[in-house]
């Protein structure tokens, strides 16, 4: 990410945003289910991701299915829990990070590719610093936009939360990470922030200038 640059604006904070559907695989635990997802991001995001990825020995190259389940929210005590799986398909592979989109297909239902919100914001530095450390001010938040990969992202199946950390660079001394937790079906955001300063361009940067971070939401 280049310093200081700009995020689009525009809104759009709940998350499962289906850019493209696909045929139910007839069975969501088999390769075909799998191979059903790839083609659908394949088809959603041409040039974003690897058509044949060769994992060898890298588990990080491996598209997963995942099986999620949640009670929806207007859902009475004794109401079954609605099931669906999780398709964790890789992308690509970078200097310092890894990437993945993600495909969701209820019970029942068909394959839809998620996106993700986070918000756009702006940091503003100080002129002729040529270090990337030093701020006018707090970044701002300039609205929100999607996104339809996550860099470096674990998933949580206890709490259904996914969790991303993108590296702005390899030293990692500057990043954005943000969170999004399963709800009635679909990715909402629950956290993101950043740190937009490279302290490592310093000789001796202080604790203090590593530790700072800026929550952009909530």
């Amino acid at each position: 990410m280049r310093p200081g640059g700009k995020h689009a604006m525009w809104f759009l904070l709940f998350l499962g945003l289906s850019l493209g559907t696909g045929p139910a695989p007839a069975e969501d635990t088999d390769g075909a289910a799998l191979a059903a997802a790839r083609a659908l991001v394949l088809a959603a995001l041409p040039g974003q991701c690897e058509e044949a990825p060769d994992s060898g020995d890298n588990e990080a190259y491996v598209d997963r299915a995942m099986p999620v389940s949640w009670k929806p929210s207007w859902a009475e005590s004794d109401d079954a829990e609605e099931r669906a799986m999780l398709y964790q398909i890789f992308c690509f592979a970078g200097a310092y990070s890894t990437i993945y989109a993600y495909v969701l297909k209820p019970e029942n239902d068909t394959l839809s590719l998620l996106s993700f919100a986070e918000p756009s914001f702006t940091v503003d530095r100080v002129e002729d610093d040529d270090t990337f450390t030093q701020l006018k001010g707090p970044p701002k938040v300039t609205g929100y936009v999607t996104v339809p990969t996550l860099f470096d992202p674990e998933f949580d199946a206890a709490t259904l939360t996914l969790s991303s950390f993108g590296r702005w660079r390899g030293m990692a001394d500057a990043w954005s990470k943000g969170t999004w937790q399963l709800r009635d079906g679909r990715f909402v955001l629950t956290s993101f922030e950043i740190d937009p300063i490279y302290e490592l361009n310093l000789n001796d940067p202080t604790d203090a200038l590593s530790e700072i971070s800026f929550k952009l939401y909530p």
